[in-house]
């Protein structure tokens, strides 16, 4: 790797792990009022875009199927999801949001909206558009690589 490169990729590793470790504690913060963990609202949010069953939703999320099954325990619990017997395949598990997990949801969409548009204001459109573009070339690297 060329030295200048390397040294570059040393800055910004640096400053992209305190940004992460900022978001992830910031976003702590910002659910603990609703009472959920990020972890939590991204499992209802990949619900509320169409992923009914827990191997797609453990897929998308890179996890094992036990600890998926903890969450979604956690979950049914506090009745935001509902689980039934897919009516397509009655051997599956079908899970759904709850009215109360749909309101929730909701809530905590609003709220990362607002996280985001704050944490984004120091950028011009431009930029923000900018670096949209190389978030998505990085997940899709993510994803070529998963």
């Amino acid at each position: 790797m060329d030295p200048d490169r390397r040294q570059l990729l040393a800055q910004l590793d640096e400053e992209f792990f305190l940004f992460l470790w900022r978001v992830k504690e910031s976003t702590a913060r910002l659910f603990k009022p609703l009472g959920l963990r990020p972890e939590q609202v991204f499992i209802l949010e990949l619900i509320d875009r169409g992923l009914h069953h827990p191997k797609e939703i453990a897929d998308a999320l890179q996890w094992d199927p036990p600890l998926l099954s903890h969450y979604l325990a956690k979950l049914e619990e506090r009745r935001l999801i509902e689980r039934e017997l897919d009516p397509d395949d009655r051997r599956r598990t079908r899970i759904t949001l709850s009215a109360s997990g749909a309101r929730r949801l909701e809530r905590a969409r609003a709220a990362w909206r607002d996280y985001t548009a704050e944490t984004l204001e120091v950028l011009e459109p431009g930029e923000i558009e900018t670096l949209r573009g190389y978030l998505r070339r990085l997940l899709a690297a993510q994803e070529a690589r998963a």
